[in-house]
């Protein structure tokens, strides 16, 4: 029997980009080599704004899962 079912799903994608954005000093050593790249993982991921939109359109897939039922009817 058909149903209309309704549901969220949460799809996960991984994409490697590569883009020019001055990196703040404070993740830099003396010579301009990243030196804390954890802490300039941390900034992008809080700074999105400053480098999202300059992100050339690709990703691939790596799960998708239904979330739950949400209705059925």
């Amino acid at each position: 029997m058909n149903k209309t079912v309704k549901f969220p799903i949460e799809i996960v994608t991984l994409g490697e980009i590569e883009i020019e954005i001055d990196v703040p000093e404070e993740f830099l050593d003396e010579d301009g080599e990243v030196c804390d790249e954890d802490g300039l993982c941390d900034w992008l991921n809080d700074n999105d704004e400053k480098w999202y939109e300059t992100v050339p359109d690709y990703e691939e897939i790596q799960s998708m899962e239904v979330v739950e039922i949400a209705n059925v009817y």
